[in-house]
């Protein structure tokens, strides 16, 4: 490492590499140095730092999911502010993104992605217990472990259901989340609820039979609209081999109105255990209850009339389909006929998704008798069905077409798993490709098998599978060196460590928050085998991107604020002031940090505004002899200019000011002119008057 040492946050969290890059922060695989485990440090970017509203969807973030303790959410441990941004310090899942996994696997088996989706629905039945809409669920945000474990992380866009918001970031009117997953609802900025959480959640179950979403266009604002008006095009008919049951769990959450959705995840996850249980065929009660009226239609003759019921709320029991008013037989009013049942609710749902999976008949009414006989004959459809099931289980022991699986649904023909040991890997991902099969690639370091030659498959060769099914193909990587990992090391140190193992380093710069000198990214990536003598490529920190403060001296505000954002910096919003014998009131006066100096891109900048010349309050000169007067102005910083008026000799006002221009207290510019009015006695009217009294005086003497 360098002589710097390691990056550490909080003086706790040392970062050891990068693990992934999102919409607003950088995420870091990053050690607790207190408690000795490993975690995930996700760092905001810092142009956003300064933006309010990204800073209060990023604390938002960590404290809807620190409340959050399931094993299938991300656990958030910690967040705090440094290095001029903000970090959230979360549980490190060592695994990968279901994005990831759709893009290097393809579609999931049916039962696979069932068991994905029943997880998050759990982890989602905790958040909406708690008051939250995760709002952003997709592929991205569902993590996988090593283990096989299933976390649904980032709750940043997480909204309070219950209680005030504040920054508009979860009023009625803001379109948050991601495109390809928006409920209608959020589309049309609406409203949302638990319910929009699993409009999204069927949108990922689509995608993961299917391996495509149920909407695409060239702009999130068309996939938009089309989650608002289109209809989704069934699985099947895409041609995915999916059971009927699964379907109807789709095509259930993918329902426009949040209405005809699940009410809660906890109901979802229960059909969809009732599916991995082996539920394959939509059972419907309506269908049931038209066997046991074929095999009691004597009772159900002399059944006691009930209401009329109208033609458009029936529906055929075999096919859950609303009845027209053409195909109804005649009948006597207030009768309802064998196969259909009385139900507008029902009938409203047949009709938009058929063979809705969770299709309740309307509770009926009658007398004790009948109602025992309902149940009677419930009872003996579920004997009929319990053994019907015991036979089937029979038969997967250890009968039956081992071609074939009999899951209620027409027979899946499975497909033999091809031999391709030995061959190169290439040819050997078009003998599975052209068997309709997923691959997955293993490279093992092998001095017995050539570089990029299969030496090992799962399944073995002749095994049978579904289509579809992934085949892991383990590769040899020959006698070539693995890359080591040197993110997070300083430059010199990772050189050296690429250099021992034979490679040559390529070194690219990059401005980052690390320090400068730090190893940010690498290519290839850790673990990849490379023979001696190639080149890996390393991207090495430079610091934060630095600008230089404009010089905007003289600039009105406006004209400042845009050439300091022009330059890539943010403008205080506290506008501080001045006054300025140079800079006229309204202009820049100086910048802090000041012109021409270095700062991290984004820094903020704050400006200095002339208020106009220095404001000087007048003394008050009455009375005040001269120089008095004078000595006063100076130190004030005005400009006296002394006139002098006669005064009588002997008059206490000679030598004095006996008044000033402008008033006492008024409020002038600095080196403004104060004129004076000074005392001064009359010498040479005094005199003349003298010698003319003393003359009249020297005429009168005889």
């Amino acid at each position: 490492m360098s002589e710097q040492g390691p990056t550490v946050f909080n003086g706790r969290y040392e970062l050891l590499r990068h693990i992934a890059r999102g919409g607003m922060a950088d995420v870091y695989l990053a050690r607790d140095e207190l408690l000795d485990r490993e975690v995930a440090l996700k760092v905001l970017f810092p142009e956003f730092a300064n933006d309010p509203s990204f800073v209060e969807r990023f604390r938002r973030e960590a404290q809807a999911a620190a409340n959050l303790n399931h094993p299938n959410i991300v656990g958030i441990y910690d967040w705090g502010q440094e290095r001029g941004t903000y970090y959230i310090v979360m549980e490190h899942v060592s695994g990968r993104s279901m994005s990831d996994v759709l893009r290097s696997t393809g579609p999931l088996s049916p039962d696979r992605a069932a068991e994905i989706a029943s997880d998050v629905a759990d982890g989602l039945s905790v958040a909406h217990a708690a008051g939250l809409v995760h709002r952003d669920v997709k592929l991205g945000n569902i993590l996988v472990s090593d283990g096989g474990d299933v976390k649904v992380a980032d709750f940043g866009i997480a909204t309070a259901l219950h209680g005030g918001t504040d920054a508009g970031l979860t009023q009625h009117g803001s379109v948050m989340g991601t495109a390809t997953y928006f409920s209608p609802e959020q589309a049309q900025g609406k409203a949302v609820d638990g319910r929009s959480d699993l409009y999204s959640l069927g949108v990922v179950l689509y995608e993961m039979l299917a391996g495509v979403p149920p909407f695409q266009a060239e702009t999130p604002v068309a996939v938009a609209y089309k989650h608002v008006q289109e209809k989704p095009r069934g699985l099947r008919e895409r041609g995915v081999n999916v059971a009927q049951s699964l379907e109807a769990i789709t095509m259930k959450l993918l329902a426009k109105s949040p209405a005809n959705r699940y009410p809660a995840a906890d109901d979802l996850r229960n059909d969809l255990r009732r599916y991995l249980a082996g539920a394959h065929k939509i059972p419907g009660k309506a269908a049931a209850g038209a066997a046991a009226a074929g095999g009691a239609s004597a009772a159900a003759a002399t059944q006691a009339p009930r209401p009329s019921t109208p033609p458009s709320a029936l529906v055929d029991a075999t096919t859950a389909q609303p009845v027209t008013a053409a195909a109804q037989p005649a009948m006597q009013p207030g009768a309802v006929p064998v196969g259909m049942v009385a139900d507008p609710a029902a009938a409203a749902m047949a009709a938009q998704y058929p063979g809705g999976y969770y299709y309740e008949e309307a509770p009926r009414r009658g007398g004790g008798v009948w109602r025992t006989a309902g149940l009677l004959s419930a009872l003996a459809i579920l004997v009929v069905i319990l053994g019907y099931l015991f036979v089937e289980f029979l038969g997967a022991l250890g009968g039956g077409d081992d071609n074939q699986v009999d899951d209620g649904d027409p027979a899946i023909q499975l497909v033999d798993v091809p031999s391709v040991l030995g061959n190169d890997v290439q040819d050997a991902q078009a003998t599975l490709l052209e068997a309709n099969l997923a691959i997955s690639i293993e490279y093992q370091t092998n001095g017995e098998v050539p570089g990029d030659q299969v030496f090992g498959q799962d399944p073995p060769p002749g095994e049978k599978v579904e289509p579809g099914g992934t085949v892991t193909l383990q590769v040899s990587s020959g006698t070539q060196t693995v890359v080591p990992n040197v993110i997070g090391e300083d430059v010199a140190a990772a050189t050296a460590a690429l250099q021992q193992q034979g490679y040559s380093v390529l070194q690219t710069p990059a401005t980052s928050p690390l320090d400068p000198g730090t190893v940010i990214d690498q290519a290839p990536g850790a673990g990849v085998a490379l023979a001696s003598g190639e080149e890996v490529e390393i991207v090495v920190s430079s610091g934060p991107e630095v600008v230089a403060v404009p010089d905007i001296e003289g600039l009105t505000v406006i004209a400042s604020v845009d050439l300091l954002r022009n330059a890539g910096l943010t403008v205080s919003t506290e506008q501080l002031e001045e006054a300025s014998e140079e800079i006229e009131e309204g202009k820049v006066i100086r910048t802090e940090p000041s012109a021409n100096a270095l700062v991290p891109n984004g820094s903020q900048v704050s400006i200095m505004v002339s208020t106009g010349f220095p404001q000087v309050v007048v003394p008050q000169l009455d009375g005040l002899f001269a120089d008095t007067a004078i000595t006063t102005l100076r130190n004030a910083g005005l400009d006296p200019i002394p006139v002098f008026e006669p005064v009588p000799v002997g008059s206490p006002q000679v030598g004095r000011v006996i008044a000033q221009s402008p008033a006492a207290f008024e409020e002038v510019d600095q080196d403004s002119p104060i004129t004076i009015t000074i005392g001064e006695a009359t010498v040479e009217t005094t005199t003349t008057t003298t010698t003319t009294t003393t003359t009249t005086t020297t005429t009168t003497v005889p």
